[in-house]
């Protein structure tokens, strides 16, 4: 793209993603970056911006994908209309399931025999006080 060197932020700017995603090209070998010592300690410059990373270029780079002049096309507003109904028909589906999932758990209630409350386990303090020390009647 240019020759110019930018720093992380500026790239992250130019290529339109985070700063980390910058860190990552860097790590991956994607981005040709050197470090160099700046005003605060060490930091990044990328001598060169990669053609393939820039969203705003097609594989041609005649012109910028993405945001195009004038409103967008009825095929969107078809496909957003589509979507829409495709979302309706799943909430739908979800409601009914959720519902035949309450009825099968009444079910389940309904079968399974009553949870008997068991009496509490003797302590363990108690069960030795019994063995050990002797109880004297009065």
């Amino acid at each position: 793209m240019t020759n110019t060197s930018f720093n992380i932020n500026e790239a992250a700017k130019k290529l339109n993603v985070s700063t980390r995603t910058i860190r990552r090209y860097i790590k991956a070998g994607k981005l040709k970056a050197e470090l160099v010592k700046g005003s605060f300690g060490e930091e990044y410059r990328i001598l060169e911006l990669p053609p393939q990373l820039d969203p705003n270029l097609t594989l041609d780079n005649e012109k910028p994908v993405g945001k195009t002049s004038g409103s967008p096309s009825s095929e969107s507003f078809d496909m957003i209309r589509e979507l829409q109904e495709k979302n309706l028909a799943l909430a739908a589906q979800l409601g009914a399931a959720a519902e035949r999932i309450r009825n099968l758990e009444g079910q389940v209630k309904l079968l399974a025999p009553p949870k008997t409350v068991k009496p509490p386990e003797e302590s363990f303090w108690h069960r030795v006080q019994a063995v050990f020390i002797p109880r004297t009647e009065n």
